[in-house]
């Protein structure tokens, strides 16, 4: 059989267990390429001749996981984040490109210009999981000097091994503890993705999410709040004057995440991004007192 229909089997076998009909082709080739070793263009040109030997095998292995809503990174073992390949696992979320924005904005932000002028920033990651955020930030700001928590021992292991991959490991200091307890300030710049979905969402969600990515890192408690409350109310008192912050939130939070800045008075929103589809997704904050 060749290629080419073994992927086209896979792809039925991917939609009959709900999965939606383009991203379950996207997913039969991308799962095919991997087991292959091979980039698009060599599969394009040899999708038509007969599977190689030992293809079959570890092929069925990954549409079997992928037929049981695993996600496709936690397959492969791989994410993509700000162009760096990141090792992801069942023990950090998986980095998704809404997040890329807190980026984005921190490059725009007044601490591009500290580091120019000769400053080591300060850099905080609450919540660092696979240490997309922190490493990204690493490496655009070269003089700067990183903490990045989590109260997940093995969500820590990941993120080290994937700052070592990057060549950064030894300007980000991991630290296992919740939010910034224990740590202390001043930043000048202090980024989070924190947990934002509400408890009571959970049977909504897609399996991939529900069944697979820690729970730890999505849910935020019944109202999907109390990670936003904690993150304002740790970073406010240890963020530097003028300082920045900049935290992703869930759909249709934009605005309660205006009140709940709004309780603490020495910070400012000053704006929300929205990401590719339009949804609000990133408070933008600073420190004005």
């Amino acid at each position: 059989m060749t290629l080419r229909q073994l992927v086209l089997d896979a792809r039925e076998r991917l939609i009959h267990a709900g999965i939606r009909p383009e991203l379950a082709a996207l997913d039969a080739e991308l799962l095919a390429r991997e087991a292959l070793g091979w980039d698009r263009a060599r599969f394009l040109a040899e999708r038509n001749d007969p599977a190689p030997g030992g293809f079959g095998a570890r092929y069925e292995q990954a549409i079997g996981r992928r037929e049981r809503r695993e996600p496709v990174p936690y397959i492969t073992g791989t994410r993509e984040f700000w162009g760096l390949e990141l090792e992801v696992c069942p023990d950090v979320l998986i980095p998704r490109p809404e997040t890329e924005l807190i980026v984005e904005e921190a490059l725009q932000s007044s601490v591009d210009s500290r580091q120019s002028s000769g400053h080591s920033p300060r850099i905080a990651d609450i919540g660092t999981g696979s240490g997309c955020l922190a490493i990204a930030l690493a490496r655009e700001f070269p003089a700067s000097r990183i903490t990045a928590t989590d109260i997940s021992h093995p969500a820590l292991a990941v993120a080290r091994r994937n700052a070592a991959r990057h060549g950064v490991a030894d300007r980000i200091s991991f630290v296992q503890t919740s939010y910034l307890s224990a740590i202390d300030g001043p930043f000048a710049l202090i980024v989070s993705n924190p947990p934002y979905v509400p408890a009571v969402s959970a049977p909504g969600l897609t399996p991939e999410v529900r069944e697979y990515e820690p729970g730890i890192a999505v849910f935020g408690g019944a109202d999907g709040l109390e990670g936003l409350r904690e993150v304002f109310s740790q970073a406010a008192p240890r963020l530097a004057p003028e300082g920045w912050l900049m935290v992703e939130f869930g759909y249709g939070q934009d605005e309660i995440i205006g009140r709940l800045i709004a309780e603490h008075p020495s910070l400012s929103l000053v704006k929300i991004r929205e990401d590719l589809q339009g949804i609000p997704r990133t408070a933008v904050v600073r420190k004005t007192s």
